[in-house]
């Protein structure tokens, strides 16, 4: 069984599930997804997915794999526990929600071995090749971030060696420093970075920021940021329209959105 989690809430949870529809579609494995959500009333107004979204996700996911199953883990006081108060809340150019998988290391359901995946990545290809390469001497696996010469990963798909990282405390190590040192963009992933050093890169097509036919995953991200004036720094686009944005942006995943549109009849996505 492969194992994944997701962080996630209300706001995003359209994105979340136009994901899994990908996910499924280019696998038979038996998948153990895990969706982290929270509801932090003191820096958000999102709300915490539900019961009934946890069933409608696993629903998809038996659809192609009986064995296949979905937990929901409500994190909001191991997030208050680990991360507030913070220096980086709010941000004006980085969703807070992204330091969420920091506490992964806290989550029982969670095992040794996982596949972290943000909610706006689309599968082009079988999972299961991405599990395949899995290291246990690296706490940390995924691909080079964009423009860099430095073993700087990207955070959007990562390997991780649960094991490894509570022996280490590594996560709880990059919470301090989110919690402690200010950073404009990239919370979570520049303390990833900073405080992980057995880390190991992988191919791009596990992680493509551009849609290419043999690419495993399109990470979708680019569509979503633009260019901080005056500066180096890029902000994230957060807004409820996402997947017309998606559709608008990448047209030749219009069979995933129809299908999304199905789906939607009968159930309602929004918080």
């Amino acid at each position: 069984m492969i194992n994944i989690f997701y962080c996630s809430d209300k706001k995003y949870f359209k994105q979340l599930f136009l994901s899994l529809i990908t996910l499924v579609d280019h696998t038979d494995e038996a998948l153990n997804v895990t969706i982290l959500t929270e509801e932090v009333s003191e820096i958000s107004r999102n709300k915490a997915h539900t019961e009934e979204d946890r069933l409608f996700c696993e629903k998809l996911l038996k659809s192609k794999n009986p064995e296949s199953k979905v937990n929901l883990v409500d994190i909001s006081d191991l997030f208050r526990q680990r991360l507030l108060p913070s220096v980086n809340y709010p941000n004006k150019y980085y969703h807070y929600f992204v330091t969420l998988r920091l506490v992964a290391d806290l989550v029982p359901e969670i095992g040794d071995k996982v596949i972290y995946l943000d909610t706006d990545v689309f599968f082009n290809d079988d999972v299961k090749k991405l599990w395949d390469i899995f290291d246990e001497r690296y706490e940390m696996t995924g691909r080079r971030d964009a423009g860099r010469i430095t073993k700087y990963i990207h955070s959007g798909v990562m390997l991780l060696n649960m094991k490894l990282i509570r022996e280490n405390h590594s996560f709880e190590k990059a919470c301090e420093r989110c919690r402690n040192k200010k950073y404009i963009c990239y919370i979570d992933m520049s303390a990833l970075n900073t405080v992980i050093k057995k880390k190991r890169v992988m191919p791009t097509r596990f992680c493509s920021f551009k849609y290419k036919k043999d690419n495993v995953i399109h990470h979708l991200c680019a569509i979503r940021e633009g260019k901080v004036l005056f500066s180096k720094k890029w902000w994230h686009r957060i807004k409820p329209d996402e997947i017309e944005l998606m559709r608008k942006a990448c047209p030749y995943y219009e069979n995933y959105y129809n299908l999304f549109e199905e789906y939607a009849k009968t159930y309602n996505f929004e918080p």
